[in-house]
């Protein structure tokens, strides 16, 4: 950990070693840092990551993480699990996610095979299960997650876990899964706060190579309302990076009613995922029945791309559930098709002037 101030607190991220006996099913979305920037909100973060917290993770198993979508639940849990299994070399790690769980548990069945299963979810020193919400419409799953948690906390193990909410308020999430649940220690992730922003900003800045001024990122900083995710943030520079490469040399005047437009871009109320897919698809001329389809023409992808992207930039929904919405698509497919089209959306002027135009009519 790095301090940066008595209020400020950089975090290395990591990635736990998937030694001999190791699994993981879960393919996270790459961090856009390698650092995890955590101001006064969240305190308990960096509590929990210090060397005493690391040290009493197994007496706080079941640690739950909740918060809001891309608050950096996720690489949080990962870094812990690493930190935590690194410290001898006879621990292995599962990782997966809510919804592989509920899926490698009816496979197995199907299969007769849940002795494997159960190998790999409880034969480990450390299970992760990120996203553990999404269990919350299978029942049998649920009750198969309460004992994995039981004969993992038996056997010594650690159980970290992230979600949208506490475990009390997830929908259809049985008692005893709930309680079992809040028995460990619940750790709330929170989105960066002003003071946290502007150091966001900054290493964005830097990780995507987008020169700016200090004078310009604090104008950015201090207009943005709490509650803005790291991705959204990105998004702001990027627009803001493109407008400064068709238009430089503007004036303090005009740099200040740009800034002002991105931000008041972002503050906006947030179209629903079906509105976003609406209006991308009219901009760029494609039926939604195209765009949700299976369809791999390079024009249909280029749209649903786009529409995927923006679903994370104004929504909270999860990569699960936008790869729901567009046919029953992996996590793992949304990810990698939101990291190109913000990789193509700097370079493609066309493509950057098309999503402006859908941004503009989004908030009418």
């Amino acid at each position: 950990m790095n301090l940066l101030s008595n209020s400020l607190t950089v975090i290395a991220l990591q990635q736990p070693r998937m030694r001999k006996g190791s699994f993981a099913s879960l393919i996270g979305a790459t961090p856009l840092l390698d650092v995890f920037v955590a101001g006064p909100e969240n305190q308990l973060v960096v509590e929990c990551l210090a060397p005493l917290g690391i040290e009493q993770l197994i007496s706080r198993s079941p640690l739950y993480l909740y918060g809001p979508s891309g608050a950096g639940k996720t690489a949080l849990a990962l870094t812990i699990a690493a930190r935590w299994t690194n410290e001898s070399s006879s621990r292995t790690v599962t990782l997966t996610s809510g919804s592989d769980f509920a899926k490698a548990f009816t496979r197995a069945i199907e299969a007769d095979d849940m002795e494997r299963f159960r190998q790999l979810h409880r034969q480990c020193s450390c299970l992760v299960v990120d996203n553990i919400h999404e269990l919350a419409t299978k029942p049998a799953a649920q009750d198969e997650m309460v004992s994995t948690i039981e004969h993992l906390t038996n056997a010594g193990g650690a159980i970290i876990a992230t979600a949208t909410e506490l475990a009390t308020l997830v929908p259809k999430f049985r008692l005893s899964l709930s309680s079992r649940l809040n028995g460990g220690h619940s750790l709330p992730v929170s989105l960066p706060s002003r003071i946290s922003r502007f150091e966001m900003l900054r290493l964005l800045a830097a990780s995507s190579q987008i020169e700016i001024s200090d004078q310009d990122l604090d104008s950015i900083g201090s207009q943005l309302q709490d509650g803005m995710s790291p991705l959204q943030l990105r998004g702001i520079l990027i627009r803001w990076s493109h407008h400064d490469r068709v238009a430089p040399g503007r004036t303090k005047k005009e740099s200040e009613r740009l800034i002002d437009k991105l931000v008041v871009s972002q503050i906006a109320k947030a179209p629903s995922t079906s509105d976003i897919a609406k209006a991308v698809a009219r901009e760029m001329q494609i039926t939604m029945e195209l765009m949700r389809g299976p369809g791999r023409k390079s024009s249909v992808v280029r749209a649903r791309g786009l529409a995927m992207l923006m679903m994370r930039q104004w929504t909270d929904v999860s990569f699960q559930n936008i790869g729901e919405y567009f046919g029953g698509r992996d996590h793992t497919t949304v990810m990698h098709a939101c990291k190109k089209t913000e990789e193509d959306l700097t370079k493609d002027v066309d493509l950057e002037r098309m999503a402006e135009r859908i941004r503009q009519k989004l908030k009418k």
